[in-house]
């Protein structure tokens, strides 16, 4: 698996990619009328400021040969800039558990040191039970802190660890 930052041409990919998560992998996470909302041009111009004006993100997308199988976004926390923050992982599910989520946030994980963040933090769906033991592996504990975004209509939760 191969990893680069994600460029503009690769927006539909992307989108895609992150379609399929959410009509597949959150099929019992999000409600339908949630996942219907999510079209894959939609999806599109959720990602799409992130690629014309990254702000400090970086939109990384993990390959094997030519295939888009995964795609994260890293930066400095909103509320805390000394943190780095881990805004979105998504693996496609059509190659899902074969441990390319690992190898995508040992990636992201890595490329926020580089950068000099101490600590990492991100926000889970509380329900997503396969991602929060994928996170807790890694070290990743609850903060305590929670919210609900009105897109979702589902309750995140916030963890993080120090990154050695």
């Amino acid at each position: 698996m191969e990893f680069r930052t994600a460029s503009l041409a690769e927006l539909t990919d992307i989108a895609k990619l992150f379609h399929a998560c959410w009509h597949v992998s959150y099929k019992d996470l999000l409600s339908e009328e949630v996942r219907i909302e999510m079209t894959v041009d939609e999806a599109a111009n959720l990602w799409r400021p992130s690629l014309v004006e990254p702000n400090g993100k970086e939109t990384v997308i993990g390959t094997l040969g030519t295939q888009i199988v995964s795609v994260f976004r890293i930066g400095a926390e909103k509320e805390n800039p000394e943190n780095g923050h881990l805004f979105s992982l998504y693996v496609n599910p059509e190659v899902a558990g074969q441990g390319l989520g690992k190898k995508s946030l040992l990636e992201a994980q890595s490329r926020l040191r580089q950068k000099g963040f101490k600590t990492m933090s991100l926000w889970v769906f509380e329900k997503n039970e396969i991602a929060k033991g994928l996170y807790q592996s890694f070290g990743f504990h609850p903060t305590g802190s929670s919210r609900v975004d009105e897109r979702w209509k589902e309750t995140e939760i916030e963890m993080s660890k120090t990154l050695t």
